[in-house]
């Protein structure tokens, strides 16, 4: 589970923003609230929402986070060997040469499976001192937390110096008695790097970063659906993803029951379509892109929040709200927040207009992003509004400009 992120120098973000999501010891002990299996003093909300104005800053924070992932998991010898190139800092003269900078604070069992620690990721992207058109790691570090204080896995202080690992990770890390790693290429991430060497340890955080990733709708500069086909696919591989896909469709569109996908499609009624959608008015089966656009959207999301909670990583979505009831993602949120439904403990950080959640919400789970006169985005949660109790509800405290981050139009 992310206890904290962090991002400086990021596209619309200038200062570093901090995503906190810790628990005070004062909140109650809820069943959406879920200890920290590293740091018993910490608990951590399984949803996390922002809300606040458009041009605040919300989608940038949540792009970062994806965004780091998907360079931090790369080796640069795919298909995202341009990735690093996406990573773009505030457009100002005195910032454009700074690096952007990352840190992540997740807990998670990367060194030894079934052993849950505190993990700091940091990282920084910045231009080449030798070709400034040119996007290099300037930092990267790894550090994890066995008995509260910070002790390093690795370290890699600029672009093609070596990486130094500490001594008794020299052996997770495949390097026997070496304890150094060479310099690794300038633009490759050496979590990613060692992943492609099918080292274990970079295998499992590579996975980790990956399923992020995949289980968010941020690519960089622009929103992503999965293609109908990838869904679909998804579907005919995985009979459990299948049955529970099939139970939130057909529950929340009071027409459909049932859906077919290919192999199930009698050549008459369409074999060329992927997906068919079966009603219960007297109404022929229909394709995907005949169905209403909650539906459309319903379809392709489904994957991604089966993903996560399936996994454990968390799921990153923008725009949560887009073309579907305010009751729908409610129970989206509740899938998460409910112990049942996701007993590995799966984080939902999203970004919402929709007011009408805040009922759904306790003020430990809802996060206002704001910017500035000067330009500068900052986000406080909910909780750190001195005064607001427990028994009021968040929706008219947010209407009435309590909370802060209530657009002007004027």
């Amino acid at each position: 589970m992310i206890h904290r992120f962090a991002v400086s120098n990021y596209h619309s973000v200038r200062e570093e923003v901090v995503l906190d999501l810790r628990i005070p010891g004062t909140a109650p002990d809820l069943p959406r609230f879920r200890p920290s299996r590293a740091r018993s003093d910490v608990r951590l909300p399984t949803v996390a929402v922002l809300m606040g104005p458009n041009g605040s800053g919300k989608t940038t924070l949540l792009r970062a986070l994806t965004a780091m992932a998907r360079v931090a998991s790369s080796p640069m010898q795919s298909e995202e060997a341009n990735a690093i190139k996406l990573i773009m800092p505030f457009a100002a003269e005195p910032t454009f040469g700074q690096p952007t900078q990352f840190r992540l604070e997740v807990e998670a069992d990367w060194l030894a499976p079934g052993e849950t620690q505190l993990f700091r990721y940091e990282l920084a992207v910045g231009r080449s001192a030798s070709d400034p058109s040119r996007s290099v790691f300037r930092y990267e570090s790894l550090s994890h937390f066995p008995r509260g204080r910070a002790r390093r896995v690795f370290e890699r202080e600029g672009a093609g110096e070596p990486i130094r690992v500490a001594g008794e990770m020299s052996d997770a890390l495949g390097l026997g008695s070496n304890g150094r790693l060479p310099a690794i290429r300038e633009d490759a991430s050496v979590i990613g790097t060692l992943a492609l060497l099918q080292i274990p340890v970079a295998t499992r955080i590579a996975e980790w970063l990956k399923d992020v990733g995949m289980s968010s709708n941020l690519v960089f500069t622009e929103r992503w659906t999965p293609p109908t086909e990838s869904v679909v696919g998804a579907l005919r591989r995985n009979p459990a993803l299948s049955s529970w896909a099939r139970k939130q469709l057909e529950s929340s569109d009071l027409g459909i029951r049932g859906i077919r996908v290919k192999d199930e499609i009698p050549a008459e009624e369409g074999a060329r379509q992927p997906v068919l959608f079966d009603h219960r008015a007297p109404v022929a089966p229909l394709p995907l892109q005949m169905e209403s656009g909650g539906t459309q959207r319903l379809f392709h999301l489904i994957p991604q929040l089966y993903i996560a909670l399936d996994s454990g990583v968390p799921a990153v979505l923008d725009e949560i709200d887009a073309d579907l009831h305010v009751d729908i993602v409610g129970d989206m949120l509740a899938w998460f927040q409910s112990r049942e439904t996701n007993p590995r403990n799966a984080q939902l950080l999203v970004t919402s207009h929709n007011v009408g959640l805040l009922d759904d919400l306790e003020k430990e789970e809802l996060f206002i992003v704001e910017k500035t006169r000067d330009g500068a985005t900052r986000v406080h949660g909910a909780q750190d509004v001195r005064g607001l109790r427990r028994d009021v509800r968040l929706y008219p405290k947010y209407r009435a400009g309590v909370l802060g981050g209530v657009p002007k139009i004027g």
